[in-house]
């Protein structure tokens, strides 16, 4: 038995490295958030449009959780659940089939973006986690699944069987699979943990200082060894979780290519990454591609940076990501096109000057405009 899961790690490890490098088109992606088509004839414009400005790749949300937009193509009976045939959550319409027959007509690969830890549809009590909070000083149960939680993995693994069955050339998982300094305090994982450790998982205990900011966001924490030690473990229980998903899939699938969401962090303070995220280079290598969320102009609030020291950071991150995942065709860097808080387009010249740090790094690393929304992009070098 124990030789059978070693020959499967072994073939996944082999696939991750090589089909990356099989295929010699450089992703040039545009990730859609939302479409305006009201029927398919409008959407095959829109993806005629984008293989006009060179566009290879469609990065194609397939999932709807509370407060993402419905899209005009679906007639749906539900306000959450996803854009493909299954028996395992509501569906807002059975779209990813015509999307990808459309794309595919012209020559661009469809990846469905889909979501993790909030694909919780309909599931309550123990498959769901708990989150200790800072503010209040207790626990809270959180609208994510227990990754420690076996039941809420299986569900999870049907979910993505079913959109495998589809003919996409990808997925890519969504950010919310992460595990953040505060989450994992879930009914399973208290019982993994005593188990493993031989004591009480108490929040309480994962830090020795705190001071917050009159709106409760937090000024200044101070980890203890015991968190760090909570967070590798998270982190191990992720990699696990990341190998039965890819698991799922290429079984479904063995064509599919997989792609995970990482924050910046990941390549320029991977113990903040580990710390916040329970993220490691470790799990970002057992995937196909890695999708760096470089959003630039979310790093410049965050850090309090102009544009330029902005783009140095992005292109340091490139270089990192390509040394970590082996070939610049393993990394997508995913260049922000929209303000978050104001929903306004970012303006051009910042968007191509990013563009442009990216592949100074390498002309060979995948690029993704996120999101896509109809502009005009051809100020940018796509084809290759």
């Amino acid at each position: 038995m124990m030789s059978r899961i070693f020959l499967i790690l072994i073939l996944l490890f082999i696939s991750t490295i090589t089909s990356a490098r099989e295929n010699n088109q450089t992703i040039r992606a545009a990730q859609v958030f939302y479409s305006e088509a009201s029927n398919y004839v409008e959407f095959e414009k829109e993806v005629v449009h984008m293989k006009a400005l060179g566009i290879n790749t469609i990065i194609f949300r397939v999932f709807g959780n509370g407060g993402d937009r419905i899209y005009k193509l679906a007639n749906p009976g539900s306000k959450t659940g996803v854009y493909f045939k299954t028996s395992r959550s509501p569906v807002l319409g059975d779209l990813l089939g015509n999307v990808t027959a459309i794309a595919h007509k012209h020559g661009i690969k469809v990846f469905a973006w889909m979501t993790t830890r909030h694909a919780t549809y309909g599931m309550a009590g123990d498959v769901l986690d708990r989150e200790y909070s800072l503010p209040e000083r207790q626990y809270k149960t959180l609208p994510k699944l227990d990754l420690f939680n076996d039941k809420a993995i299986w569900e999870l693994q049907n979910l993505y069987r079913d959109l495998a069955k589809y003919p996409i050339d990808g997925v890519l998982i969504q950010d919310d699979f992460v595990m953040r300094h505060m989450e994992g305090f879930g009914a399973e994982a208290k019982i993994n943990y005593a188990n493993t450790f031989n004591r009480t998982l108490d929040a309480k205990n994962m830090y020795s200082d705190l001071e917050l900011h009159p709106n409760d966001r937090v000024k200044r924490i101070v980890y203890t060894d015991e968190f760090r030690q909570f967070q590798d473990w998270k982190n191990k229980r992720l990699n696990l979780v990341a190998e039965k998903l890819i698991g799922t899939l290429k079984e479904t699938n063995p064509k599919l290519e997989v792609a995970l969401n990482v924050s910046y962090e990941l390549f320029h303070k991977p113990k903040n990454a580990l710390s916040w995220f329970a993220h490691d280079k470790t799990l970002a290598r057992k995937f196909n591609y890695v999708a760096v969320m470089a959003y630039q102009d979310q790093i410049m609030k965050e850090m309090r940076i102009n544009l330029y020291e902005a783009g140095d950071l992005i292109a340091d991150n490139t270089r990192g990501a390509i040394s970590v995942m082996g070939s610049p065709e393993r990394v997508i860097m995913k260049i922000q096109t929209m303000d978050w808080d104001t929903r306004k387009e970012l303006p051009s010249e910042e968007i191509r000057y990013i563009y442009q740090k990216v592949e100074s790094a390498s002309p060979d690393v995948g690029i993704a405009l996120v999101p896509w929304e109809k502009r005009n992009f051809n100020f940018i070098k796509l084809q290759n």
